[in-house]
């Protein structure tokens, strides 16, 4: 008789958040992060992402108007990403 081992879900009771400039930054997985307006509005998402065997960063600026996101650079930092959608 063979037993499988469930692969166990690491779930937060208490989301990450943290500010930089105007923005919050709440952590929605481990791999996702949701950047706000202080008013709630949404100003986009930023991902972690595995470029060339290492970790970086890639936002999406939410584009409330026509209702899509648009890609921008990867970069090396969560904060560099957060800042690309601060000053784009």
């Amino acid at each position: 008789m063979q037993t499988t081992t469930e692969p166990a879900l690491r779930i937060r009771s208490v989301p990450l958040s943290r500010s930089r400039g105007d923005y919050r930054i709440l952590d929605v997985r481990d791999d996702l992060s949701r950047v706000t307006r202080a008013n709630g509005e949404i100003v986009g998402y930023v991902d972690r992402i595995d470029v060339a065997g290492d970790t970086a960063y890639r936002a999406r600026r939410y584009v409330a108007a026509e209702r899509r996101f648009v890609e921008l650079p990867n970069v090396w930092s969560a904060d560099d990403a957060v800042d690309c959608l601060r000053w784009s």
